[in-house]
């Protein structure tokens, strides 16, 4: 797919990216054919409530017609309730969307929903990671209808190695997250197909291990990596980088691309 197929989808000019060639909303979507803390063990009491305040008749899914779906800081567009057939498939995918803030600052954590709250509030297991895995859950609640089970220091392995961010249940599928940020600092505005390949190679084997060493209570179907960026024009180099990596790397796994507009709190982790 050329790398301007990319750009068109992230600049919002189509619906919710949908099916592997054109979705029922116009949009598109790249599938690969190659590619064959106060921990408790089920989520405590908060994070079980997801159940019922993040799965609501209004907000399970996106507008499926439009693409785009509302919430408190402002629309996501682009691929917004449009990964309901992935679940289930072994093959690997790249989704792109829009969430368009309506302020720049400060973050108002007020709407979060209660396990995107409870991550909000709760330990980081290292690293500047906490606004864009807080703001990941969200996002999935409002387009997917996902609810939280585990974060990440509540999910169990049985050797170390990379970890998975969240563990979320959608459509009664256990689905890993892991999370990341293409992003360099607030001045560097050159993103290269090496710097992308980087990122990939480094989430996706992550996924890979993360998936082979998760003990079997906590074990997932299948995992997302949802990368955050501030530049539209970076996501067709993430597009091309992903097209060209090898099919063992990709696996099974969903590829997210969510572009922060009008704000820069979650990828640049200022949301505190």
């Amino acid at each position: 797919m050329r790398t301007w197929i990319g750009l068109w989808v992230v600049l919002g000019l189509c619906g919710a990216c949908g099916s592997a060639a054109t979705g029922a909303n116009g949009g598109q979507q790249v599938s690969d054919s190659s590619g064959g803390d106060a921990a408790t063990t089920s989520g405590d009491g908060a994070q079980a409530s997801d159940a019922g305040a993040d799965i609501s008749a209004d907000s399970a899914a996106a507008d499926a017609t439009s693409g785009s779906k509302a919430t408190p800081w402002g629309p996501i567009s682009g691929a917004c309730g449009a990964l309901a057939g992935e679940w289930t498939s072994s093959k690997p995918s790249f989704f792109v969307n829009t969430w368009s803030f309506a302020s720049p600052g400060p973050f108002d954590p007020k709407p979060l929903r209660s396990g995107a709250k409870a991550r909000y509030d709760g330990p980081n297991a290292g690293g500047s990671s906490k606004c864009s895995e807080v703001m990941s859950m969200q996002l999935l609640y409002e387009c997917e209808g996902a609810t939280t089970l585990k974060t990440e220091v509540q999910i169990n392995y049985a050797q170390q190695g990379a970890i998975t961010d969240w563990l979320a249940t959608v459509a009664g599928h256990k689905i890993g997250v892991s999370v990341t940020r293409a992003y360099k600092g607030p001045t560097i505005q050159t993103y290269t197909e090496s710097d992308a390949t980087t990122l990939l190679t480094k989430k996706l084997n992550g996924v890979l291990e993360s998936t082979a060493n998760v003990v079997p209570a906590d074990k997932w179907q299948k995992q997302v990596v949802h990368i955050w960026t501030l530049r539209p024009d970076w996501v067709p180099v993430l597009q091309t980088a992903w097209e060209k990596l090898d099919a063992a790397t990709k696996a099974d796994t969903i590829v997210l691309v969510t572009v922060e507009a009008g704000s820069t709190d979650v990828t640049a982790d200022t949301c505190q």
